[in-house]
C-alpha cells in the first residue's frame, strides 16, 4: 500500500512538473509577445535585378519589356529584428538563365540580408517578359531635302535613296515602315557634303527608337546650283529684206531661267537661238532651239521656243483655287491648323510650254498644297507648292506664301 501511494506521488510530481514547463512556456511566450511582438514592413517599388543577361546576349537575344521592373515587398519579424531591416537590406531579382525567344512569367526572388525575417507577400510575384532575337537586315534610306536654298540657287542632281543595315530585336526591325534621312538645305547656297541621321518610322509615323543603322548617318553629296533668268536673243543670219522691220521678231519665251555653277552663270548675259533666215521666220511661228553653254542646264527641260516675224500671240490662262482647298502635308498629329491669310481665293497663272498649242487647264488639273513637316506650334509662314500638268509653266503664284497657325489638340 505504501509502495502504491509512493508511486502515485511521483506520477503527480511528474506532472506537476511538465505542467509547470508547460506554463512556463506559454508564459515565456506571452511575455515575449508582449514585449517584442511579431511585426511587418513594407518596401515599396523595389528595382528587379536582372541576373544573367549575359547569357541572353551570348544566345542573341534581347528583353523588348519591360526594361526595368519594380515590386511591392511585405516582410514578418519580431519587432527588435524588423527594425534592423533597412531598404537596402532587400534585393529583388528575376534570372534569365535557360530562357529563350519567346514571352515568360518569371518569378521574383527576394533575398533579405537579415536574422529571422521572412518574406510575407511580394506584388507581383511574376512579371511577364518578353525575350525577342536579334536581326539584321539591309534596308532603303529615303534621302529628303527640307528648307528653302538661298535666293537663286537649286538643288543639283542628289541621290535619292541608300541602303544601310538595320539591327534590333526582330519585333521593331519587322514594324519598321520606312528608313529616312532629312537633309536641311535651308539658306545654302554652295554645294556642300552634308551629314543626316536615319530615323525609322512605323506606319503609323512614329519614330521606332529601338534598332540602330550601320552606319548611323548617310554623308550625302548636295550640290547647289545657280539659277538666273537671262533673255534669249534670235540668231539672225543673212540679210534682213527691206519690208521686215528688225523690230517685229519676237521668240516667246523671250528669256529663260538656267541653272548651273555660279562661276559659269556669273559670264553669262544672253542665251541666243540656233542659226536662223527670216525666211523661215516669215508669216509664220516656227519652233526654235537654243544653244547653250557647256555646263549649263535649263530649269525646265520641257520649254519649246516659237520664234516669228510677227509678235507671238500666248494662250495664257488663270486659275482661282478657294484657301480652304489647299491640302495640308506631314501636319503633326498633335496639332491642327488654322490659315490666317485675308484673301479667300489664290491665283495660278500660267502658259503652255509650247506656244504653238492652245491646250487649256481646268480646275481638277491644279493641286495646292503646303508641307508643314517638323513644324512647331506658332505662327509660320509655308510656301505653297502647287502641281499642274508636266505640259505647262507657272508664270505667277499669288500669294506665294500661306500664312498658318498651328495649335495644339483640345483634350476632352
Amino acid at each position: 500500500m505504501k509502495k502504491f501511494k509512493m508511486k502515485s506521488l511521483r506520477n503527480r510530481n511528474t506532472a506537476l512538473k511538465i505542467f509547470s514547463i508547460i506554463f512556463a512556456i506559454l508564459l515565456w511566450s506571452y511575455v515575449r509577445s508582449e514585449v517584442d511582438p511579431e511585426k511587418t514592413i513594407t518596401f515599396k517599388s523595389v528595382p528587379v535585378r536582372y541576373e544573367n543577361l549575359a547569357e541572353i546576349k551570348s544566345n542573341n537575344l534581347t528583353i523588348i519589356s519591360p526594361e526595368e521592373a519594380k515590386v511591392d515587398i511585405v516582410l514578418k519579424g519580431k519587432q527588435s529584428n524588423i527594425s534592423k531591416v533597412k531598404r537596402e537590406n532587400v534585393v529583388a531579382s528575376v534570372d534569365f538563365a535557360g530562357y529563350y525567344s519567346g514571352e515568360f512569367n518569371i518569378p521574383i526572388k527576394i533575398q533579405v540580408d537579415a536574422n529571422n525575417i521572412i518574406v510575407d507577400s511580394k506584388l507581383p510575384e511574376t512579371i511577364t517578359f518578353k525575350i525577342d532575337e536579334n536581326v539584321s537586315k539591309k534596308m532603303k534610306v529615303d534621302l529628303k531635302t527640307i528648307g528653302n536654298l538661298a535666293e537663286n540657287f537649286v538643288l543639283g542632281n542628289v541621290k535619292q535613296e541608300e541602303f544601310v543595315k538595320v539591327l534590333g530585336p526582330k519585333t521593331y526591325v519587322d514594324s519598321i515602315d520606312k528608313l529616312v534621312a532629312l537633309i536641311d538645305v535651308s539658306n545654302k547656297s554652295e554645294s556642300t557634303v552634308m551629314s543626316a541621321p536615319i530615323i525609322a518610322y512605323n506606319k503609323e509615323g512614329e519614330i521606332i527608337e529601338e534598332v540602330e543603322t550601320t552606319p548611323a548617318n548617310i554623308d550625302i553629296e548636295v550640290p547647289i546650283l545657280k539659277t538666273e533668268t537671262i533673255p534669249v536673243k534670235l540668231d539672225i543670219v543673212g540679210d534682213i529684206p527691206e519690208d521686215i522691220d528688225i523690230k517685229d521678231l519676237s521668240i516667246e519665251p523671250n528669256s529663260v531661267s538656267i541653272k548651273g555653277n555660279s562661276a559659269v552663270i556669273n559670264k553669262i548675259t544672253e542665251i541666243k537661238t540656233v542659226p536662223v533666215t527670216i525666211e523661215e521666220l516669215r508669216d509664220k511661228q516656227k519652233q526654235i532651239d537654243i544653244v547653250l553653254p557647256d555646263g549649263v542646264s535649263l530649269i525646265d527641260k520641257d520649254i519649246k521656243f516659237v520664234a516669228s516675224t510677227a509678235p507671238i500671240k500666248l494662250n495664257e490662262q488663270t486659275i482661282k483655287i478657294p484657301i480652304n482647298e489647299i491640302k495640308e502635308k506631314n501636319l503633326n498629329e498633335k496639332y491642327e491648323s488654322e490659315f490666317l491669310e485675308e484673301e479667300s481665293f489664290i491665283e495660278i497663272s500660267f502658259l503652255p510650254k509650247d506656244p504653238l498649242t492652245d491646250v487649256s487647264l481646268s480646275r481638277e488639273d491644279v493641286y495646292a498644297s503646303i508641307d508643314l513637316t517638323n513644324l512647331a506650334e506658332g505662327e509660320h509662314e509655308v510656301v505653297l507648292d502647287i502641281s499642274i500638268p508636266e505640259k505647262f509653266k507657272i508664270l505667277e503664284i499669288k500669294p506665294e506664301f500661306i500664312k498658318v497657325i498651328l495649335n495644339k489638340k483640345k483634350m476632352f
